[in-house]
């Protein structure tokens, strides 16, 4: 038996307590298998979001104008582009 610097109590009682039988859990018997999942389960069922239809006519969706920053033709106010035949940046220097 081992004897430690940290044991509360006196090597008699120790002593005592192996000698006594120690507990032993009951045998059981065999386990039953887990209970199946019900067929409700979402993860079996189809999937039923309507499907995405392609549709004829303009988009009426908002443009991004902010993200692509446009120039402006200073004489007819429209969008003009921002490079040139070149592919070189139009300056827009004032």
């Amino acid at each position: 038996m081992d004897i430690y610097r940290n044991q509360s109590q006196p090597l008699t009682v120790l002593e005592s307590l192996r000698k006594r039988k120690t507990f032993t859990a009951p045998q059981l018997q065999q386990a039953s298998s887990t209970p199946e999942k019900p067929q409700g389960d979402r993860r079996v069922q189809p999937d039923r979001r309507r499907a995405q239809v392609a549709f004829e006519g303009p988009d009426r969706r908002k443009k991004r104008s902010r993200r692509s920053p446009r120039l402006l033709n200073p004489k007819t106010g429209k969008a003009a582009p921002t490079e040139d035949r070149r592919g070189r940046l139009v300056s827009t220097q004032a």
